[in-house]
């Protein structure tokens, strides 16, 4: 086997994958094709495979082909991240299957699945429903816990079979990207955001509850902030969402199908479901599947624009470059892309021009405040995850866990969603990493293209430019190359200027 055939054989397992999960997604096949997958691809998973990519990684480093060994070491992660995947397969398979068919049972005798939660606190104005809302979830996710446990453990040996002493350790020599320093960026946000979150949230907190900040609970942050959406429903219809977003984008220079790439798939969403907006990138970039399960309400724009820039982004990668730079690398780019185009909520003059949405000042305080609230959630589960996968187990965590979300979001966490919060290991590193892009990525459009860089006709060829590069560079390569080093200084002002 040399490394084009372990290239292409990982590209059709990753491919096939994709169109697996996809298709379940959709409804359109009952049963996983998955360990089917695993079984026709197993030469890929053997340590010999992956050596031979090591190998050939150092060859063409000592050679002085930085770019090539750069493709290769993309090519390696991706093996071993497929590696892990397959390895947990079985439990994570278990996870999901008790996930669907986990039931919360409400006090009215109803019962809702455990996903759904977040939208009723949302619309729960009495803290006592709340309350049985919340203790009903706990209890739910009280069964996954076990499983998840395990998962930990089982995480632990299977980087200690690669030759590290934890997951942290892996992630580092598999990226070249130090997860400590990440942690010490959450560290600095939550510090040089304190004050202004717990005067901004406090003051939200007492007026919507009567309560101080430090006796509200986590339960309740869902209906403190459910005026953003609920006093402004009427102005993010889902009438003509395409056509509005047809219409920006065209005036972008961008085309919504990425010439034929991507296509879009619109389903009525189920019944009091939360609004669901997917991307199925089936073959990178000349299959991308945008899936739209949403209808009226600002939570659907949101979803709907965040899997937009995410697919838009995937369908303009440059299809002549190695596979590895294509469908792999770091995936805190689709984050950031995505977050690029859910950002325009914020802004006040294409709220006005795409949806005639005019003088939004409360509204952009809530919606500033909610992006602090899950920037400071997303800091806290940094530090704790870190800590967890550094001790490779759980034993004793659930009181961490604790402390740290006090700490980080200033209201009663309970310690039953110590697991919950970080089920995929290490994605909060991937979350904070894209959240510090995403502004640096917006103030190269502004320096290029003013504040309204999405209604000028020049930034779309910028734009497809930035995507072709696809996943050769990480989020910090990326920000060099715009004249930046990936820091929190950007997201802090915005908060500063906006709250």
């Amino acid at each position: 086997m040399d490394v084009d055939t372990i290239r292409s054989g990982l590209e059709a397992y990753r491919n096939g994958h994709e169109l697996d999960r996809y298709e379940l997604d959709r409804g359109l096949r009952r049963e996983s094709e998955a360990r089917a997958l695993r079984q026709r691809h197993a030469d890929l998973f053997r340590a010999e495979t992956r050596g031979l990519v090591a190998d050939a990684e150092a060859k063409a480093r000592e050679r002085g082909h930085p770019g090539d060994a750069a493709s290769l070491r993309l090519l390696h992660e991706g093996l071993v991240r497929f590696h892990l995947q397959r390895e947990l397969a079985p439990i994570d398979a278990a996870i999901a299957r008790h996930g669907r068919v986990v039931q919360v049972e409400l006090a009215d005798g109803s019962r809702r699945p455990l996903r759904d939660m977040k939208l009723l606190l949302a619309s729960a104005a009495s803290a006592e429903r709340r309350g049985e809302i919340e203790e009903a979830r706990l209890e739910a996710a009280r069964t996954l816990v076990p499983l998840m446990t395990e998962k930990v453990g089982v995480e632990q040996a299977l980087a200690k079979d690669l030759g590290h002493g934890d997951l942290v350790a892996l992630h580092d020599a598999l990226t070249g990207r130090d997860a400590a320093a990440t942690g010490e960026v959450a560290r600095r946000i939550l510090e040089e955001t304190n004050d202004l979150y717990r005067e901004v949230m406090g003051w939200t907190v007492r007026k919507r509850l009567g309560v101080d900040l430090a006796d509200a609970r986590r339960c309740d942050v869902p209906y403190v902030l459910a005026g953003r959406y609920l006093d402004y429903a009427g102005a993010f219809t889902a009438a003509d969402m395409l056509k509005r977003a047809r219409g920006f984008l065209g005036r972008l220079g961008v085309d919504l199908t990425a010439d034929g790439r991507v296509s879009v798939e619109v389903e009525a969403p189920a019944p009091d479901a939360p609004p669901r907006a997917y991307v199925g990138a089936i073959r990178v970039p000349d299959d991308v599947r945008l899936v739209l399960e949403i209808g009226d309400g600002q939570r659907d724009w949101l979803a709907f624009l965040e899997a937009l820039g995410r697919a838009l982004f995937l369908g303009h990668v440059d299809p002549a470059a190695p596979f590895e730079q294509r469908a792999l690398g770091d995936p805190s780019l689709d984050l950031a892309f995505g977050a690029l185009f859910r950002h325009l909520l914020l802004e006040p003059a294409w709220l006005e021009r795409t949806l005639g949405f005019e003088r939004p000042k409360d509204y952009l305080i809530l919606a500033y405040l909610e992006r602090l609230y899950d920037l400071r959630l997303c800091c806290g589960r940094v530090l704790f995850e870190l800590r967890l996968r550094r001790q490779g187990s759980a034993e004793g965590m659930e009181e961490v866990f604790e402390g740290v979300m006090r700490q980080a979001i200033g209201v009663r966490t309970p310690r039953e969603l110590f697991l919950h919060d970080v089920r995929a290991a290490l994605h909060s590193l991937t979350q904070l990493r894209a959240r510090l892009f995403e502004p640096l990525l917006t103030l190269h459009l502004l320096h290029y293209f003013d504040e309204t860089w999405w209604n000028n006709p020049r930034c779309g060829p910028f734009l497809r430019r930035e995507w072709a590069i696809g996943h050769r560079l990480s989020v910090e390569d990326r920000a060099r190359d715009m004249g930046y080093e990936l820091s929190a200084k950007p997201l802090l002002k915005l908060f500063a200027k906006n709250l």
